[in-house]
């Protein structure tokens, strides 16, 4: 049976060590927190659940066929949804930490990315910031990192993005991704000024390393006849894509095992239903930003040396975290396995950009990258930083970034316009061991 029509789906990350043996709660007091969260998902969803029957060959004594007998129960979970950023209003501003904020798929995100967040504070500029290095007061820096993502809001009133490449504590100074000498790049596009906010986000860094991950327990209903089904002990991989225009992300999942709520006792009830604060982010005009190192300069000592940053648009960009999930055989374990595990993550993205006068410094020729006389270069074991800007709001942007990111490309036409397309995947970089990083801003 597959809930197509589904009307409500809420989602709850089961507690308790270790999570083999969780796998198979629901109850929301099992749940981190004692809460179920809702989830407003997209009409794509579906909640696939077979529970097939295993004939018996041969004949009994009586000459007649016996009966067949149940078999596993097996779920697939997959959760369509709107991105929101952060989903906070006014974003992480000066003192306000991006934890703040946990949008209704903060669960989804952390599980496929390997459990593990980061949260900094918004700051305040001072005298003595460029494009590239932001000055701030007393304590400004700390916090701070290299890996991390800021944004500010420039003259026309739209947030850009950029990886922080060096903090300084003792001169409570943050730079980031670009070169400032000969023909600079990368940067943002005008020096912020005194009292601008660099606003702070919440990371996701995509973990490499197989093992235990906290299982979610999906409720979800069936919009036409108040049908309802637990899928419990659920592990997933998270992809994002445009949608008519918005950025959308799926979570597709395997389940434990799954249950009617009519033969779960104390199973979850549906309450009046919380909505996001925000809208759906756009995916037209994506800012893409693109260096021809790894790590944008940083090294593995994370010292880092300025390199070139074009600063593209975007006609199509997505993003497959691409995690391998297997069960966790176990003769002992209902429907024969005790959860699952997430082997690895693939990290592999698509873009196309158009070869235009922003991406001129990177896109020469010459160039070590991929411009005309350089298409096959991606070919040749080169290694650059990739990141995909969504939304240009405080509290409502979503950056994807591969630090190492390996690619084929391909020069081309879309109307007649000169484009390039780039096709890969994500490698363990030169500084940090994160593969790809979701930055909420």
């Amino acid at each position: 049976m597959t809930l197509k029509r589904i009307n409500r789906v809420s989602i709850g990350k089961i507690s308790g060590t270790p999570a083999w043996d969780q796998v198979e709660k629901y109850l929301a007091a099992d749940m981190v927190g004692g809460v179920y969260t809702d989830l407003e998902i997209a009409s794509a969803s579906t909640m696939e659940h077979t529970r097939p029957q295993i004939a018996i060959t041969g004949q009994r004594g009586d000459g007649e066929t016996p009966a067949s007998v149940s078999g596993n129960k097996d779920a697939a979970p997959s959760l369509s949804f709107y991105v929101r950023g952060l989903d906070l209003p006014g974003g992480a501003t000066a003192g306000v930490n991006a934890s703040t904020a946990a949008p209704q798929y903060d669960m989804l995100l952390e599980q496929s990315a390997g459990g593990t967040t980061r949260n900094i504070d918004g700051e305040v500029i001072i005298a003595g910031s460029s494009e590239w290095i932001l000055q701030f007061g007393a304590g400004g820096a700390v916090g701070f990192g290299i890996g991390d993502v800021v944004g500010w809001v420039n003259l026309s009133g739209k947030m850009e993005c950029l990886p922080v490449v060096n903090v300084n504590v003792g001169l409570e100074q943050v730079t980031v991704a670009g070169d400032s000498a000969g023909f600079p790049t990368g940067g943002f596009s005008s020096i912020p000024a005194i009292g601008d906010i660099i606003y702070g986000m919440r990371t996701y860094p995509i973990d490499q390393t197989a093992g235990e991950r906290a299982h979610i327990t999906v409720h979800g209903q069936l919009a036409d006849t108040g049908i309802e089904r637990l899928f419990q002990g659920c592990l997933g991989s998270v992809s994002f894509a445009d949608a008519d225009g918005l950025l959308m992300a799926t979570w597709a999942a395997q389940a434990q095992t799954w249950t009617a709520q009519q033969n779960a006792a104390g199973a979850p009830v549906f309450g009046a239903f919380v909505p996001p604060n925000l809208g759906p982010v756009s995916t037209r005009g994506a800012r893409v930003l693109i260096c021809a190192e790894s790590s944008w300069g940083v090294d593995s000592t994370a010292a880092f040396t300025a390199t070139d940053v074009a600063v593209a648009t975007a006609i199509t960009g997505s993003f497959d975290m691409a995690v391998d999930i297997q069960p966790r055989a176990a003769a002992t374990g209902v429907n024969g396995r005790q959860g699952f595990v997430a082997v690895q993550s693939g990290c592999t993205s698509d873009v196309r950009v158009y070869h235009d006068g922003t991406t001129a410094a990177l896109l020469a020729g010459g160039s070590q990258t991929f411009g005309d006389g350089a298409a096959l270069s991606f070919m040749d074991n080169q290694v650059i930083s990739l990141l995909l800007q969504f939304g240009d709001q405080p509290g409502a942007t979503i950056v994807l970034e591969i630090p190492a990111y390996q690619a084929n490309a391909t020069v081309g036409e879309e109307g007649g316009l000169a484009t390039i397309d780039l096709s890969g995947k994500g490698f363990r970089p030169d500084y940090g061991t994160a593969t790809a990083r979701i930055h909420l801003l």
